[in-house]
């Protein structure tokens, strides 16, 4: 409406960037809240892979599982210890590589002891900056409960 009212193009202009910046704060909060959901319920997972939660702890195949996948796909450095780990947590695993929680963790699903599964390989709908934070984070934790479990 003030669009009409104004002939002066640089009126126009100020008036959209306005209406622009004004989306762009909109979507930058659904944005955020949309991340806070995300990052809750990944904490919950996570949370349940380590015990820290009230959900009891998931399994050292799924962990180690995990780690490869995140040494794999570069999350993880090689100096972060993560693949040594991994090799520890499946010698002590009930049947080795084909386990199945190994198989699962290997290919990015995260299984808490509650049953639930989040598959790290697509998170963050499609935005690779936050899948990337969101899989970091994750493979750091994963890391952390899988030196738990190992007594470090």
């Amino acid at each position: 409406m003030l669009m009409t009212m104004q002939k002066n193009g640089m009126a126009r202009t100020s008036i959209m960037a306005a209406a622009a910046f004004g989306l762009c704060l909109a979507c930058g909060a659904a944005s955020a809240q949309d991340l806070g959901n995300l990052g809750s319920n990944l904490s919950g997972k996570l949370g349940s892979l380590g015990g820290t939660g009230s959900m009891s702890s998931g399994s050292m195949g799924n962990v180690a599982g995990l780690l490869q996948y995140c040494v794999k796909n570069n999350y993880l450095g090689g100096d972060s210890g993560a693949s040594g780990i991994a090799g520890k947590l499946l010698g002590k695993t009930d049947g080795g590589s084909n386990n199945s929680d190994y198989q699962s963790g290997l290919s990015g699903m995260l299984k808490g002891s509650n049953g639930h599964t989040t598959d790290l390989s697509s998170v963050g709908g499609g935005n690779s900056d936050l899948k990337s934070k969101i899989t970091t984070k994750a493979c750091d934790v994963v890391l952390k409960q899988g030196k738990s479990f190992l007594g470090h």
